[in-house]
């Protein structure tokens, strides 16, 4: 049972009831309605990471998974299981990115990889080592390494959120990008 209410979407102004139903009326929305003034924000970040051409839905998921899977977010990982499935990932490489054990085995190309090794340092250290930094940097250049850490931060920080609130997974509600 989530530590916070979720908010009645029927109660909400348009914008927020527009939005959450595009997207499956999730109980994550609803518990991020509570916040009326930055839901706004929120979401056109989301819609703009979705949109953005840099990365497909394949390496977002693989991204957002890897994040969830070290936040110990059972609700992201939820969402983006299926999502993953969706965007051509294999249950092996689903697997794997929940357990870095069977990453080298799992297919993933080296861009993909390279985006791993980024997710997991930064979010089992809070920082890049230099060298780290100089690899990904090499690989991804400023635009897409940047929106790489963007993508990272936000469902990172989401994460937290719904950690925090003890969000209940939604059974048969999926996320709709």
């Amino acid at each position: 049972m989530s530590r916070i209410p979720l908010a009645d979407l029927e109660q909400q102004p348009e914008y927020i009831r527009q939005w959450s139903a595009r997207r499956g009326n999730l109980n994550v929305f609803r518990l991020l309605a509570n916040a009326p003034n930055v839901f706004g924000g929120w979401t056109a970040m989301v819609d703009e990471l979705f949109a953005s051409p840099t990365f497909d839905a394949r390496m977002r998921e693989v991204i957002i998974l890897r994040v969830a899977h070290l936040q110990d977010s059972p609700c992201e990982l939820g969402q983006h299981v299926v999502l993953a499935h969706d965007a051509g990932l294999t249950e092996q490489q689903i697997n794997a990115i929940r357990d870095a054990r069977d990453l080298d085995e799992a297919g993933f190309s080296p861009i993909e990889c390279a985006a791993l090794d980024v997710v997991t340092e930064l979010c089992t250290t809070q920082h890049l080592s230099d060298d780290s930094f100089d690899a990904a940097h090499g690989i991804f250049g400023d635009e897409a390494f940047t929106e790489l850490l963007m993508l990272i931060s936000c469902y990172y920080g989401l994460a937290l959120v719904l950690n925090a609130a003890d969000l209940d997974v939604d059974t048969g509600a999926l996320f709709k990008p």
